[in-house]
C-alpha cells in the first residue's frame, strides 16, 4: 500500500476527469460549399490516377467524385455519396473533429487536426484502421487504410499525393 502521502494524491488524481482541449472551429482553408466546390471542379486532370499509382500502396483504388478524391484499399467497399459530402461539408466548417466520421458504415474518432489535414482511427480498437481527410482550396481527399498499412506509412503517402495536387493547381 501507498503511504499516505502518495495515497491522497491518488485520490485527487482520480477526481479529475480527462477533457479533450479542441478550439471550436478549425481554420478555414476557404469559405467555399460542397456545392460551388463541386461545381468549379467537374473534372480532374488525368496525371492524377498515375500520379497515385506511383505514391500510394499497392491495392489501393482511387475514385473522383467531385468534388472529392476517396482513396481506399480494394478489399473494402467505397464511401457512399452522402457519407462523403458528409465528411467534406464538416471540413469545410472546420467541425469534423465535433463528432464521429462515418465512412462506408465505419466510425473513425478523429485523433489529429490540422489546418488542412484530419486524421482518425476506427473506434473499434481491434480494427487496426483509420482515415485521413485533406481539403484543398479545389479539392477533398478522404482517404481510408486498413492493415498492413499503419498511420506512420500511410499518412505521409496522401500528405504527399495532396502537395503533389497542389502543386497542379488543385
Amino acid at each position: 500500500p501507498p503511504c499516505a502521502h502518495h495515497a491522497a494524491a491518488m485520490k485527487r488524481s482520480r477526481g479529475r476527469k480527462a477533457t479533450l482541449q479542441y478550439a471550436t472551429t478549425i481554420p478555414q482553408v476557404n469559405d467555399v460549399t460542397y456545392d460551388q466546390l463541386r461545381n468549379e471542379l467537374m473534372d480532374i486532370d488525368t496525371r492524377i490516377p498515375s500520379q497515385g499509382k506511383k505514391i500510394l500502396p499497392s491495392g489501393y483504388r482511387m475514385k473522383f467524385k467531385s468534388p472529392y478524391l476517396s482513396i481506399e484499399p480494394a478489399s473494402i467497399g467505397t464511401i457512399p455519396e452522402k457519407e462523403a459530402k458528409l465528411i467534406v461539408t464538416r471540413m469545410l466548417q472546420g467541425t469534423l473533429h465535433k463528432e464521429y466520421a462515418v465512412a462506408g458504415g465505419v466510425h473513425y474518432l478523429m485523433t489529429t487536426i490540422r489546418t488542412r489535414s484530419a486524421y482518425g482511427r476506427n473506434v473499434d480498437t481491434s480494427k487496426k484502421e483509420g482515415i485521413v481527410v485533406i481539403r484543398l482550396s479545389k479539392l477533398a481527399i478522404i482517404a481510408r487504410y486498413k492493415q498492413p498499412e499503419t498511420q506512420f506509412d500511410f499518412i505521409p503517402k496522401v500528405e504527399m499525393l495532396a502537395d503533389k495536387l497542389v502543386s497542379m493547381g488543385y
